[in-house]
């Protein structure tokens, strides 16, 4: 499992801006606007044991590029649609910048990063996505919290915040969920989310997920408050903004 760790954010002599190799698919999303005056700055690393590449994204904003990566992740393309696809290893959901009262001390202060900024940010990976690929995600981190803890009782991933980022950004016509509590793990945990194939595709997992979702609303579960808030109003945005794809 690879944590976003001080060596992999200072490692300089593995990383190189994605404008270096204009050829490569990650140097599409390079500079793309995902905030009002807020870019991503995407830096490319090495390739793993299978040829998928290493890359990790900036925010680049009105108090120049952040001092420690947004994400790290991995792509890799292939032949087949299957063998198409991008991961998330590590995620923040706030980062540092210069105290801009700080008088040049090296003291920082900590932003948020927004729902907005968020969904632009995955918008931008699921780009890579062609049909029949798939976005992967951690829910390991900090960030994904909410997400992890939902999971465990049992509810739909669907009905959890990073679910719903997948799908929102066309990669989670189906979501499967990467953790065997058995003991069985293949690497962090983390939801895999489907790009569909062809409309068929989309309308058959639709009617799927929308079926998980209605058993799961009309359960009655002992679940903390917050998990419940949040999911049940995830699940019946996700029924309604669904039934119209299995209609057709």
């Amino acid at each position: 499992m690879i944590r976003m760790t001080s060596s992999h954010s200072a490692n300089h002599g593995r990383w190189a801006p994605a404008s270096t190799e204009p050829e490569h698919l990650l140097a599409q999303i390079d500079a793309s606007a995902v905030g009002a005056g807020v870019t991503l700055a995407v830096e490319l690393g090495p390739k793993n044991s299978v040829g998928a590449r290493y890359f990790r994204c900036f925010l680049d904003g009105g108090f120049g590029r952040s001092p420690e990566p947004l994400l790290l992740g991995m792509q890799n393309s292939g032949p087949f649609p299957g063998f198409n696809w991008v991961e998330v290893l590590y995620y923040r959901d706030e980062l540092s910048h210069p105290d801009p009262a700080g008088d040049g001390n090296g003291s920082v202060v900590y932003a948020q990063i927004t729902e907005g900024i968020e969904l632009r940010v995955f918008e931008q990976l699921a780009r890579l996505v062609p049909a029949g690929g798939h976005l992967m995600a951690e829910y390991e981190s900090p960030a994904r919290r909410m997400t992890a803890r939902a999971l465990v009782v049992g509810v739909p991933p669907a009905a959890t915040p990073l679910g719903a980022v997948l799908r929102a950004v066309g990669c989670g016509v189906a979501l499967r969920d990467w953790y065997i509590p058995e003991g069985g793990r293949e690497g962090p945990r983390k939801l895999q989310g489907f790009r569909a194939l062809d409309a068929k595709h989309e309308r058959t997992r639709a009617a799927e997920t929308v079926a998980a979702l209605e058993r799961y609303l009309s359960e009655v579960r002992d679940i903390e408050w917050d998990i419940q808030a949040r999911c049940r109003a995830l699940a019946m945005v996700a029924i309604e903004e669904l039934r119209p794809v299995i209609s057709g």
